[in-house]
């Protein structure tokens, strides 16, 4: 039986919200902590003073809010899609899964409970967070006693009843659809405005209005499963203007204008051209699409990379967008040709860093978040933004080389797979990152190198120390891998591992990152990158850029040299610039989970079984070996999903290197 935490418990986290305060504050310019002030001051009025939302609802409620196009593009999709039955019979088995109270995602599962859930209660620590404090007295960016909140938003975004309600609708299953309407009563009653945990992040109130207008959508008027009593439809209306209130109120500004920022505006605006009968509807549309557009050109840079440095975060912010621009334009409201634009921009760096079995390098925070919800557990995700897109700007080429059904699908319609066979060299200059899809005896060669930001805006809150990292994906599976994400506050150490430098394959001086972060999701000090040279010859291609993030401590620029030397292979060199004295280095190369590293005479090789795929070979003074799993210090360790931690080897070299020294590798894909 779970454990309550009362009130009082509050306080065992006031040591870590005070530092985290004085984090964010060193973060912030003066302008932002007069907002945050005032922001301050209209939490303390609320914290008093709450609107009748029942008198929020000026319309009749009569006809429920509807997604145009969505339920009669699913029946279109189930009766003409290929590939829909699994999934059909998956959205089922969620369904029946839930009637018995079975729910997991984020690698956790939470204990059965016949009826709706426990909807604070965390499934790690078997603690619930406060359910009637105000939402703005409860620490929990770091309450390790009750667990990691994510997990209890997880479940909070009402995500699990978009297949549920799905299910119902291509079955006519009244009992299915029933079930989505109880949880929904049910949330309502355990969560009133504005108390407990599940009202004090904006972006999860936005997830939440997503899911809670399609399942009003695929189980509504126009089916023969609408069963909504009139209290049902006030009380829906009712929490739909709470949460539209509580998003105008408090958007995420200045430091936390991020993605989250996205996310607030597209859900006001989503309420307000989808549900008219709310008193603020006309000012919702109205300045969410204008935030949406204004932040479109913010949050991506001019050559469509995602200013978080983060692919699956590009597509999450993307799939926001994508669905408020096809909203708009099937109800009148048309977005501008510039915004397309950068979306298809954005698309084009998505694409460029996609393998041919649809595969990206995990650059950056990967959260599993997503806004349209088919299964639980990991998908490929950034491949069902790439295909939204291709199929609302009519651009096939920009599909993923790879298509799995997706409930998404009856909302923008499924595109065809578009795989890519030829050399393609793609730099990104503003954004940071140049890819080079490089064929070799038939086989796809993908390079990515970094050298760009370390993220957005003063915090870089979802960005890694990753200056001037590789990723290498040989034959559509990764090889040289990212670290991953693991967790945000689960366990600090863990999520300042991940975020390290040593977790990237790049080099590091004297155990220190090139980037130094203070919290789960601030820096203290940032690298700036800067590319000096980029050559696309087929035959001679060349990636060069560097970082500052050594000169501060060590008084060195990290320069870094990818280049093709014909069919000799890739030459990587890495080089030490100023007036500083020999330091001891670290260059690693991090492998996926389930490939292995042998010594051989010339270097070393990367084998898949008894598959080789990748030869490193150094003929300087470092020294080499393998280390795989070490807790102290943290080494040899990747996350391919979100609370999923997995022992992986990873090839270090060692060794003192001053101004002027280079260290240099062959890599090779050719035996």
């Amino acid at each position: 039986m779970a454990q309550h935490s009362g009130d009082n418990d509050e306080i065992t986290g006031g040591l870590a919200k005070v530092t985290w305060l004085a984090n964010r504050l060193a973060s912030m310019s003066p302008s932002e902590i007069a907002f945050r002030c005032n922001e301050q001051f209209k939490r303390s009025v609320s914290r008093r003073v709450l609107p009748n939302f029942a008198r929020a609802v000026t319309g009749p409620l009569d006809a429920m809010p509807e997604i145009p196009g969505m339920l009669e593009r699913l029946h279109s999709f189930a009766e003409h899609g290929t590939g829909i039955e699994p999934l059909h019979r998956d959205w089922r088995r969620i369904g029946e899964q839930m009637r018995r109270g079975r729910f997991k995602a984020l690698g956790i599962t939470w204990p059965d409970r016949a009826g709706p859930p426990l909807w604070h209660l965390d499934p790690s620590t078997k603690t619930s967070w406060p359910d009637q404090t105000y939402c703005f007295d409860i620490a929990y960016r770091y309450a390790p006693e009750r667990g990691d909140v994510k997990l209890v938003f997880e479940l909070n975004r009402l995500q699990y009843l978009q297949p549920i309600a799905a299910a119902a609708a291509l079955g006519n299953d009244k009992d299915l659809a029933s079930v989505v309407v109880r949880h929904i009563d049910s949330w309502i009653s355990a969560n009133p405005p504005f108390r407990g945990v599940n009202w004090v992040s904006g972006i999860e109130l936005a997830l939440r209005v997503v899911s809670l207008l399609v399942v009003v959508t695929l189980i509504g008027d126009k089916t023969k499963l609408s069963a909504f009593t009139a209290e049902f439809r006030q009380r829906l209306h009712s929490c739909l203007a709470a949460h539209g209130y509580w998003l105008a109120r408090f958007p995420s500004r200045f430091s936390s204008a991020n993605n989250h920022r996205i996310a607030e505006a597209g859900a006001l605006y989503m309420l307000g051209r989808l549900v008219p009968s709310l008193r603020n509807a006309k000012a919702w549309a109205r300045n969410g699409k204008r935030v949406l557009e204004e932040e479109l050109s913010l949050q991506f840079h001019n050559d469509g990379v995602g200013a978080e440095q983060s692919p699956t975060y590009s597509a999450f912010t993307l799939e926001w967008l994508l669905l408020g621009a096809v909203i708009g334009d099937r109800v009148g409201d048309k977005w501008s040709n510039a915004s397309w634009h950068r979306m298809v921009q954005a698309g084009n760096h998505l694409r460029a860093l996609t393998d041919c079995n649809g595969h990206q390098p995990l650059i950056g925070d990967d959260d599993e978040s997503r806004v349209l919800y088919s299964r639980p557990g990991p998908e490929p995700y950034v491949n069902t933004v790439m295909g939204y897109l291709s199929t609302a700007a009519r651009r096939p080429d920009l599909a993923p080389p790879k298509v799995e059904p997706h409930l998404g699908h009856a909302f923008f319609g499924k595109p065809e797979p578009s795989p890519r066979s030829t050399y393609d060299y793609a730099a990104f200059p503003a954004g940071g990152y140049t890819s080079v899809r490089d064929w070799r005896e038939g086989v796809e060669n993908l390079w990515v190198m970094d050298h760009g930001p370390l993220g957005y805006l003063s915090i870089a809150a979802h960005g890694h120390a990753d200056a001037l990292a590789i990723w290498l994906h040989i034959a559509g599976r990764p090889v040289l891998v990212d670290g991953g994400t693991y967790t945000y506050s689960s366990d600090v150490t863990w999520r300042e591992h991940f975020r390290s430098t040593v977790a990237h394959n790049t080099l590091t001086i004297g155990g220190v990152s090139s980037s130094l972060s203070t919290g789960a999701f601030n820096w203290s000090e940032r690298a700036e990158c800067y590319l000096l040279n980029s050559v696309e010859d087929k035959e001679h291609w060349l990636i060069e850029a560097e970082h500052d993030g050594y000169e501060a401590h060590f008084g060195y620029r990290h320069r870094r040299r990818l280049e093709r030397i014909g069919d000799d292979g890739v030459q990587l060199t890495d080089s030490l610039h100023g007036e500083g004295v020999p330091e001891q280095i670290e260059i690693g190369f991090l492998v996926a989970p389930d490939l292995d590293i042998h010594r051989t005479a010339d270097g070393w090789q990367i084998m898949e079984q008894d598959k080789r795929l990748l030869s490193i070979a150094h003929t300087g003074r470092l020294h080499g070996w393998v280390e795989q799993a070490l807790e102290k210090p943290k080494r040899g360790w990747h996350s391919p999903i979100f609370g999923e931690r997995l022992p992986a080897q990873r090839l270090i070299f060692t060794g003192r290197m001053g101004a002027g020294d280079e260290a240099i590798f062959n890599l090779s894909t050719r035996f």
